[in-house]
């Protein structure tokens, strides 16, 4: 069937880089991984606080859950 285990593990045992990666080539590479700054803030209407669009207040929300839970327990 095979004529030797190098013909079986051969694609395995070749499948390994030939020099270390540097660190400089290491950091070159995610360079561009870093932060983005995010220009989807907007204030709340009806608190002021910021917020990202399309999303719902956190302050807003708190208050409502808290009016919520209130009212389903008493």
């Amino acid at each position: 069937m095979f004529s030797s285990l190098a013909e079986i593990l051969g694609p395995i045992l070749w499948a390994v880089p030939k020099k270390k990666t540097s660190h400089s080539k290491k950091r070159m590479r995610s360079a561009n991984k870093g932060l983005k700054d995010k220009t989807n803030i907007v204030n709340c209407p009806g608190c002021g606080q910021k917020h990202l669009t399309h999303h719902l207040c956190f302050n807003c929300y708190k208050n409502f859950n808290n009016i919520e839970r209130w009212r389903l327990f008493y």
